[in-house]
């Protein structure tokens, strides 16, 4: 799986449940950023093997931000879908994916100060040049995170 039928999956579920009009390319990379993270600390393995880069307002899939670029800060538009393929999302995906989309359901911005909070980012941005935030730092990141959560119901 690549991190753009990531993307496409994220822009379906937009437009199924109505909020298309807040799926900017900015959004699109925090939660593709997101998803990685969960699915590493759930399953123990990558979602999609694209790098995630350390950019300036926070983690970017470069291929994928590249693909949505066109679109500025608007919306990306949902002709988009056209490359959509529903048959390629395993269970795992369907668990995590819905999940995520729901979770991280805030806006661009907010989505941006919160990966500026987060040590991934802040370990690896350089404002000189995007660095590859590497896929054990993310994993290790949510792993600890999610035991922090589990911590607070004990």
């Amino acid at each position: 799986m690549s991190a753009y039928d990531v993307a496409l999956y994220f822009l379906f579920r937009a437009r199924e449940l109505g909020a298309g009009d807040i799926i900017s390319n900015l959004k699109m990379q925090k939660l593709l950023y997101y998803a990685q993270g969960h699915f590493l600390a759930t399953y123990q393995k990558p979602l999609f093997d694209d790098k995630i880069e350390a950019w300036e307002y926070g983690p970017v899939v470069k291929n994928v931000y590249d693909s949505f670029k066109c679109y500025g800060r608007l919306a990306i538009d949902f002709k988009e879908l056209d490359n959509f393929k529903s048959d390629i999302y395993t269970d795992e995906h369907l668990d995590t994916l819905p999940f995520v989309f729901n979770k991280y359901n805030i806006s661009a911005i907010e989505l941006m100060h919160k990966t500026h909070s987060e040590s991934p980012w802040l370990e690896y941005h350089n404002p000189y040049i995007p660095r590859e935030i590497p896929q054990e730092a993310i994993k290790k990141f949510f792993t600890e995170m999610f035991k922090q959560e589990a911590e607070r119901y004990i």
